[in-house]
């Protein structure tokens, strides 16, 4: 390989950097928050719908986009982990989702809504970029545990995000929510 190309080198070299404690923690957090991201607006469709003007089914697209988007980003950007060095794509692909986030939080209307939507269900997809690259990161003896960890912040973070989404809508509203 050529020198300066190791950015796009696909593999981790063996213990290049082990993973901590605190990286274990760090990698199952992120994972929750980014796949809560795609729940979010499910129990407050109603309440997007009546500040936006329109009814609940057409607030329900914004739930389909992000759902459609997810989809699109397992076919168009998981794939692209196994080529592109993880640790380059990850903060690239948070960053897009935190713009898109940001849109989400200042939408005028509905289809920026929607368009914020599709692009949170694609950049979400980078949790299916973290689980591995965790795996990558993890000694082998220790690959299972880590891996199990990360896991489990990813189900929470399924499992919390409409009880989170209720409890921060109510407190900060839903657009206080996605900023």
């Amino acid at each position: 390989m050529r020198p300066g190309v190791r950015a796009f080198h696909t593999q981790v070299e063996p213990n290049d950097a082990p993973i901590t404690r605190s990286m274990t923690l760090l990698l199952a957090c992120a994972t929750g928050a980014v796949v809560a991201n795609l729940y979010y607006a499910q129990p407050l469709l109603h309440t997007i719908g009546r500040q936006l003007g329109v009814g609940e089914a057409a607030a329900g697209l914004v739930v389909t986009a992000s759902q459609l988007g997810y989809a699109l980003g397992l076919i168009l950007l998981v794939p692209v982990g196994d080529v592109v060095n993880r640790r380059v794509l990850v903060p690239l692909v948070l960053l897009a989702s935190t713009g898109a986030l940001m849109a989400m939080a200042v939408a005028p209307g509905l289809p920026l809504l929607i368009g914020a939507a599709g692009a949170i269900g694609v950049t979400s997809v980078v949790v299916q970029i973290l689980v591995p690259l965790a795996a990558e990161l993890a000694p082998d003896a220790e690959r299972g545990r880590i891996v199990g960890r990360v896991m489990s912040g990813l189900l929470l973070g399924i499992l919390l995000s409409r009880t989170v989404a209720g409890f921060a809508a109510a407190a900060i509203g839903w657009r206080g929510l996605y900023g």
